[in-house]
């Protein structure tokens, strides 16, 4: 960026963030080389830290993804860019969402002048998004009111980051914004292989989003033939009536609570292989973790995930919702230590190609300069 002016921008990142080391320093780090500002973000906890040429606020939100740090962000939004001042003021409003981030980065790029980006960071048309909500009457006014507000924040942004091609299909036409389609930012510097337990590793939550039922049939359908292998489940359960129902009495799967960002290398990179079997998914950021630490992985055939996974080649891909199928391809890496080896390498070689951080904001200034 020698003899280029550095661009100023305001970021929205929701929370809740426990760790904005973990989060932002390494992503900051980067942006600065071209860029300069400000990131909006919530958390337990309220705190400010510098990276690179990135202040980080966290809004203190003890109630998680809350109303409460979306009235925080907007007030803080509007005080950072009114306060701004030419030659100063910021030339880009990003947001991490096209929901509730997307409309308060709408409103205050609107009244500012100022450009906006949103990422969309998931499949929002897909039913199983809304499954957690007991009522249909409920399921169907959250559906309708969520692809409202994404359709208005679409409609009305200068530039769109996707995560695979036919994303926002649903939404099309859209006005001729700048369109950029590759995976996200993932910190998996510290992921490696560690061990090979004879352990099958899923991380995630909601429980049937992620397609955690799916995994338990499965497994338990064939763990009498592998009575050495274990299923871990890791991840944040707060009702753990309903888990532990989805159980029962199964042999060999065991649950851990969930963990800070930190300690997810050692559990990812301990496993001999990585299973992701979800409903609905755009991208998965624990198969690029787990393609890092070179894991055998298999994934549901659905959304983004095929982005990540290349069948047969750095994974294994099964047929979304189907349990048998899964089965199968358990049974294939379960048998055979010579093709999880060679899946394994064949994904921490592709992630050092195409998935490290530098690869990424390469691609992300690019994006952001045609904005």
């Amino acid at each position: 960026m020698k003899g280029k002016k550095k661009k100023r921008i305001l970021i929205i990142s929701p929370g809740p963030k426990y760790n904005l080391s973990n989060a932002f320093e390494e992503r900051c780090r980067y942006l600065s080389e071209s860029f300069y500002g400000d990131i909006l973000t919530s958390g337990p906890v309220k705190e400010k830290a510098k990276y690179g040429d990135f202040l980080v606020t966290c809004v203190r939100d003890p109630f998680g993804k809350s109303l409460f740090s979306a009235v925080s962000f907007l007030f803080l939004s509007f005080f950072k860019v009114w306060t701004a001042r030419s030659p100063y003021s910021y030339d880009m409003v990003v947001t991490y969402d096209p929901l509730k981030t997307g409309l308060i980065g709408l409103i205050v790029a609107k009244l500012s002048g100022t450009k906006l980006v949103v990422e969309v960071n998931g499949d929002y048309t897909s039913d199983w998004n809304y499954a957690e909500i007991k009522s249909p009457l409920k399921r169907y006014i959250k559906k309708k009111a969520m692809l409202s507000v994404e359709r208005i924040v679409l409609k009305n942004s200068d530039g769109i980051k996707l995560l695979y091609h036919g994303q926002v299909d649903y939404f099309l036409p859209l006005p001729r914004p700048v369109i950029g389609v590759f995976p996200n930012y993932v910190n998996a510097s510290r992921f490696h292989n560690v061990n090979d337990k004879q352990e099958v590793l899923f991380v995630g939550f909601p429980m049937y989003v992620k397609g955690l039922d799916i995994l338990v049939d499965a497994f338990n359908s064939i763990s009498s033939d592998y009575p050495d292998w274990t299923l871990k489940i890791l991840g944040y359960y707060p009702d753990k009536s309903e888990l532990d129902a989805l159980l029962g009495s199964s042999k060999n799967i065991f649950y851990h609570p969930p963990v800070d960002p930190d300690e997810m290398p050692e559990h990812i990179g301990s496993c001999g292989v990585f299973v992701l079997p979800s409903r609905t998914e755009a991208m998965g950021r624990v198969l690029v973790e787990s393609m890092a630490a070179g894991k055998p992985r298999i994934g549901s055939n659905v959304g983004g995930i095929p982005t990540v996974i290349e069948d047969g080649v750095d994974g294994l891909l099964f047929e979304s919702e189907n349990r048998e199928d899964l089965a199968r391809k358990l049974r294939m890496l379960l048998n055979d230590p010579g093709l999880r080896s060679k899946l394994g390498g064949q994904s921490a070689r592709r992630y050092q190609s195409g998935f490290r951080p530098s690869v990424y904001f390469e691609k992300l200034v690019n994006f952001y300069e045609r904005v």
